[in-house]
Order: C-alpha cells, then sequence, then structure tokens
C-alpha cells in the first residue's frame, strides 16, 4: 500500500518534533504501508497545484497508490475566499486521480476564530464533502476531530492553526481509521 500525503505545514507537521506529525504517526503505526509525507510549509493551493504537477509527470496510474489532498488554511490566512480555494482544489484532485486514487483530508479548524475566518474553512470543508460523496472518494475529517476535542477543553492546537502533539495525534488516529480500510 502506497499512500502519499501532499499538503501545507498541518500535513508536514509543524510545530512538533520530527516523528511526531500525524503522517510519521501513521508511517509507525504502519509498517507494512509505504507512506510518504510532502506536506511543505507555507503552500498555497496553487503552490500545491504546480507541485503535484511537477510530481506527477513521470508517473502512471497505480490502483495501489493513494494520493492524500489536505490544503488551503494559508490561502484563508491571506484572505482568499472559499471559492477560491475551493476550486482551486478541485483542479488538484482533477489532475492527482490521474496518478492514484484520492483521499480528501479536510482542514482542521482556525484555532478561536481567528480574524473570522474559520466560517471559510468550514465551507471549504462542507464543499469538499460533496465533492468527495458525489465522486466516490474517501475523506479524513481532521476538522471534526479537532474541533471536537477543543470544544471539550483540550489544548489541541501550539498556536491559530498549527495543531501541538496531542492534536497531531488525533490527527494521526482519524487518518489511520481511513489507512487501515484502504
Amino acid at each position: 500500500m502506497n499512500i502519499i500525503c501532499f499538503g501545507d505545514s498541518i500535513t508536514r507537521g509543524y510545530d512538533v518534533k520530527a516523528g511526531l506529525g500525524w503522517v510519521e504517526l501513521c508511517s509507525a503505526a504502519l509498517p507494512t504501508y509505504h507512506i510518504e509525507n510532502h506536506g511543505i510549509d507555507g503552500l498555497s493551493v496553487q503552490g500545491l497545484l504546480n507541485y503535484i504537477e511537477a510530481w506527477g509527470i513521470d508517473k502512471d496510474y497505480k490502483d495501489n497508490r493513494y494520493l492524500c489532498i489536505m490544503c488551503g488554511t494559508n490561502d484563508i490566512l491571506q484572505n482568499r475566499d472559499s471559492d477560491y480555494v475551493y476550486n482551486k482544489l478541485i483542479k488538484v484532485i482533477t489532475i492527482a486521480s490521474q496518478k492514484g486514487q484520492i483521499i480528501i483530508g479536510l482542514e482542521p479548524q482556525i484555532d478561536s476564530e481567528m480574524d473570522g475566518l474559520n466560517h471559510v474553512v468550514v465551507d471549504v470543508n462542507k464543499r469538499l464533502l460533496s465533492y468527495a460523496a458525489e465522486n466516490n472518494m474517501k475523506t479524513i475529517d481532521f476538522y471534526r476531530v479537532l474541533h471536537e476535542a477543543d470544544q471539550i477543553g483540550q489544548i489541541v492546537f501550539a498556536g491559530e492553526v498549527h495543531p501541538n502533539e496531542r492534536g497531531y495525534r488525533l490527527m494521526a488516529y482519524k487518518a489511520l481509521e481511513t489507512f487501515t480500510r484502504l
């Protein structure tokens, strides 16, 4: 099983020690899987589109290759609206789907409703869930798992955007629910 995770700093595991991001935790939990982390700090959805195009240039489609796509927070923090973020992500997903099966990761909340931008995350995630259902794609609801933990008073963020060790651990558990059913 090959799982390749693409995204921004949340995919990369920003703000925790190496090996404690959600992708690395999943890799450690599933030693028979080949899991790669292609998370890039500060990545925008346009940057992800460019990266996916370059990454896939010499790759054929493989049934046992899953591409996990999660990005958008940096664009939202730059005041790009949900239409922009969603439409760019659909382009990314369309291109990536030519190289393997898609798993859509739903972006976590922006903690404490920083600058009133969390509603954009919610809208993009809602639209991605609908798209995934219409196109028979798997999703990982990172938003819900961190939001629910936050609502019961667990500290799951290191700052306004990046999870802390507990947050990444919760994300890994959520991802593993999907990864182990592939």
